[in-house]
């Protein structure tokens, strides 16, 4: 069979793979696409979120009274639900705020199962995901009972809901209170969580950001510089104690007083477990709003220190505190660490903190180019991806501002502001892309909030999809036509968790070492694809992978292809494969 390449499926993009809905059910292009115009031959990102079917508006239950809790939501998911290998989408919903039982007919959230075609369709119906799961904020995906399907943990406003996905069938059962979780802590306003393996017994435990002990009755009026009414600044609410929760098995168990978590008060908006010393066990970088960020260095004895003061990470270089919102993750510059991109409020530059080793970091936020750039725009999802295959991590942001009257009140600040994106230039700067042609679709200004990335057509290109506060959600395919190579590894677990959440990739092609860890926990109330992406350049195979398994087993493979999606399981190697553009689908071994 004739291999594809990029410019075959950029035809395919338009005769067949996102094809147009016709008939009676046809809907109108919406207006923010209009105003992008059609995608030019330079265009790197186009929203095709209409026409594969990817239909949903948030909202976020403004009416008029400014409560706080509408500025935070809401977040998305790319994961595989059914293990076909294509990635479904779930959209987060929020709705009217009310206290707990106080909404009739609340939207809900949606899932979209996708048809390996481009295209997706609406499966919320009967899925369990069609129910009131209240003022809902974000998700964090993790297969926590090892059964090899992805379940769900979806945070919000006065309770959060753990659905285990039952075996793929499209359906998801909320075992909130059989597992433990159904008490609600504080006023229950929690926004990022993410599932981890902090202990390396095989189970995936659960830590939880909390923002603030708000309510309704302690909302306070504030009012811009022109007596408008507008959204409170951080500082007016007090900061809240963040959860750990342990995987026992057949429950999870609050350990939050005993890790020391209770120690630190912080207004949590982002997760990520992340080993920043590379001992072999799984640390916690917590990205806090005008509160010191944390870094949860794992003691290996069940108890966490915060060391973020220490490592470099808890302010800006100039002792400054930050707002920060979200989270990136990735080797950007080929020194074998993976570093930290914590996104921030206009005015603040988004923060690069380089891992120099040694347990430090260094803020190179100015130097690296990410900074100033950003200084207009108030970003909250953000990732690293490799969006050219090039070999080197560029970064995405997914901006939109809080105060509403922004346009009018802040110099050259805007309430709907456009997507930003920074190629990686290999030198340790990053280059903002600026031309709109190039930009296509996300140059569209919105009032973004989450942000996950991932291969969801299977053609080597990371795509983007984003939810928008009061707004359509967007999916941006990718349509980088480089002649660049491609691979990408799914991992299955057997001692360790069965996700493979924090195996470690070392990977050597064409001269070039990159490093990269199946990751848990990133970006804004949101979950990114969970298979590890390498950009090879003019590489056409890759020589070396070492993977470090959090399990303790390490499995090293050799002479890869590229341009394919490998199923990789700990102890066993190559397993399978997962479809990819022009190829026959493989079905995925179970284990």
């Amino acid at each position: 069979m004739k291999a594809f390449t990029r410019r075959d499926l950029l035809r395919l993009t338009t005769a067949s793979v996102f094809p147009l809905v016709t008939g009676c059910g046809r809907r109108p292009v919406s207006g923010q696409r209009a105003a992008a115009g059609l995608p030019g031959p330079d265009t790197l990102f186009e929203d095709v979120a209409s026409r594969a079917g990817l239909r949903f508006t948030h909202a976020n239950g403004a009416d008029g009274r400014y409560l706080y809790v509408e500025s935070t939501p809401a977040g998305c998911a790319l994961f595989d639900y059914d293990n076909d290998g294509f990635l479904d989408v779930l959209l987060i919903q929020s709705g009217p705020f009310a206290p707990p039982g106080g909404v009739k007919d609340r939207p809900h959230c949606a899932l979209f199962h996708n048809n390996g075609d481009g295209t997706f369709t609406d499966v919320t119906a009967g899925s369990g995901l069609d129910t009131d799961l209240g003022y809902a904020h974000g998700v964090a995906v993790g297969d926590y009972d090892n059964d090899g399907y992805e379940d769900l943990f979806i945070t919000g406003y006065g309770g959060n809901h753990l659905l285990h996905n039952e075996r793929g069938s499209g359906k998801f059962t909320d075992v909130t209170a059989k597992m433990g979780l159904n008490r609600r802590h504080s006023t229950g306003y929690a926004t990022s969580a993410a599932f981890g393996d902090y202990d390396n017994d095989g189970r995936l435990d659960l830590y939880v950001c909390y923002y603030s002990p708000w309510t309704l009755a302690r909302d306070k009026a504030c009012h811009d510089g022109l007596g408008r009414r507008d959204y409170c600044t951080p500082e007016i609410y007090e900061a809240d104690v963040h959860q750990l929760f342990h995987n026992d098995g057949d429950r999870f168990t609050d350990v939050t007083m005993a890790a020391g978590i209770a120690k630190v008060k912080g207004r949590g908006l982002a997760v990520a477990f992340y080993d920043y010393d590379d001992d072999g066990y799984q640390d916690i970088f917590v990205a806090n709003d005008i509160t010191p960020h944390m870094l949860w260095h794992n003691n290996r004895d069940g108890t966490f220190t915060n060391r973020a003061v220490e490592a470099g990470c808890a302010f800006s270089e100039g002792g400054a505190l930050m707002a920060g919102m979200g989270i990136a993750v990735a080797d950007y510059d080929h020194s074998g660490r993976e570093s930290l991109y914590v996104s921030n409020f206009s005015g603040m530059p988004n923060t690069l903190f380089t891992n120099v080793g040694r347990g430090l970091f260094e803020d190179r936020t100015i130097a690296s180019g990410v900074g100033v750039p950003h200084m207009k725009f108030l970003t909250f999802g953000c990732e690293f991806l490799d969006y050219d295959a090039d070999g080197w991590p560029d970064l995405i942001n997914a901006n939109g501002h809080v105060q509403v009257h922004a346009d009018t009140t802040l110099n050259g600040v805007t309430y709907s502001e456009r997507k930003q994106l920074f190629h990686n230039e290999g030198n340790g700067r990053f280059r903002e892309i600026v031309d709109a042609g190039q930009l296509g679709d996300l140059a569209v200004p919105t009032v973004a909030r989450g942000l996950a990335t991932g291969d969801f057509d299977n053609d080597g290109r990371l795509d983007v999809l984003v939810n928008n506060q009061n707004g359509a959600a967007q999916i941006f395919h990718n349509r980088d036509v480089s002649a660049h190579h491609w691979i990408s590894f799914k991992t299955v677990g057997v001692r360790s968790n069965r996700n493979g959440y924090h195996a470690r990739f070392r990977l050597e092609a064409g001269g070039v070492r990159q490093t990269a860890t199946v990751r848990a926990g990133s970006s804004y109330l949101s979950h990114s694809d969970s298979r590890v992406y390498f950009g090879l350049g003019t590489a056409e195979r890759v020589d070396t992978v070492e993977i470090r398994w959090p399990g303790g087993t390490r499995d090293v493979l050799k002479r890869l292809p590229a341009g394919r999606i490998y199923i990789v399981t700990e102890g066993r190697g190559i397993t399978g494969e997962q479809p990819t553009v022009g190829s026959k689908p493989a079905a995925e071994k179970r284990t």
